[in-house]
């Protein structure tokens, strides 16, 4: 069975990630973000994440559950978010203030995608995410 994203007739989504470059973004770093507005007007992001070396999930999310896990909304212990912060030298306040994509790799490296994102049952792979998304990669 193959999973399709469908996208709006003649929608090519704009997607960005930590590098210049989608390629090296998605696959040196990881990790490729589009926004989203939802009906109620709230923004998520759709997101391109590497599992393993040929196995690329998808997904979405908000800033505001990126932010939930160092506020302790989250998993995250007291202790868990204290490591995570030395894990990426700032402070609470300033990594708040980070961008998104930024805040995302960041819990993404730390943690995994897996605990992050949750499993992923219909993965992509790279040949896929090239056929399907090739306006991105020129």
């Amino acid at each position: 069975m193959e999973l399709k994203f469908i996208l709006k007739e003649n929608e090519m989504k704009e997607f960005y990630g930590i590098d210049k470059s989608n390629d090296i973004s998605l696959f040196e770093y990881g990790l490729l973000v589009s926004k989203d507005e939802n009906e109620d007007g709230s923004e998520t992001h759709f997101i391109i994440y590497k599992i393993d070396d040929d196995s690329f999930g998808t997904g979405h999310i908000s800033e505001r559950e990126i932010n939930g896990y160092v506020e302790g909304k989250e998993f995250m212990d007291k202790k868990d978010i204290k490591s995570f912060l030395s894990f990426v030298g700032m402070k609470k306040k300033a990594w708040l203030k980070e961008n998104m994509v930024n805040k995302l790799h960041d819990l993404l490296s730390y943690w995994g995608v897996q605990n992050i994102m949750g499993t992923d049952y219909f993965p992509w792979t790279e040949y896929y995410i090239r056929q399907e998304y090739s306006y991105l990669f020129n």
